[in-house]
């Protein structure tokens, strides 16, 4: 699935949406990528952690595709939590491989685990709860 497609999936918009396709899914997984020219529009010394924002992007993705699409409005990152980064690049470019495993789901949220991986390197994962707002 491609940008033009996930523009169907979640409300985020041109430079807002930080995820570039996604690789692969099921009901408790979700496999994507994203890249660091994301990061870079926040300047040259915003720090890795802020790409948790493409993972959050990422389980949204994968509640829309397997949730209840009919009940939810909207997906709020209600907790980031064992935020890690794991090594600080040379050079800042080219793609990143986001994954998300879902731990939990209630009708109040959703919990994942999550790891972004540059160049075949851990970088960065941790936890997301999403809060679910029912229509």
């Amino acid at each position: 699935m491609d940008r033009t497609q996930l523009h169907s999936l979640l409300p985020h918009q041109g430079p807002a949406l930080w995820l570039d396709g996604l690789l692969a899914h099921n009901p408790l997984s979700i496999q994507g990528l994203s890249a660091w020219h994301h990061l870079h529009a926040l300047g040259a010394d915003a720090s890795p952690c802020l790409l948790f924002e493409a993972a959050a992007q990422l389980c949204a993705a994968h509640g829309a595709l397997y949730g209840d699409a009919s009940t939810i409005e909207m997906a709020l990152v209600g907790k980031l939590s064992q935020l890690q980064l794991h090594h600080e690049p040379a050079q800042r470019s080219g793609t990143l491989q986001v994954s998300a495993h879902q731990e939990a789901l209630s009708p109040a949220g959703a919990l994942y685990a999550f790891s972004i991986h540059s160049e075949q390197r851990l970088l960065l994962d941790g936890k997301l709860l999403l809060v679910l707002i029912h229509a």
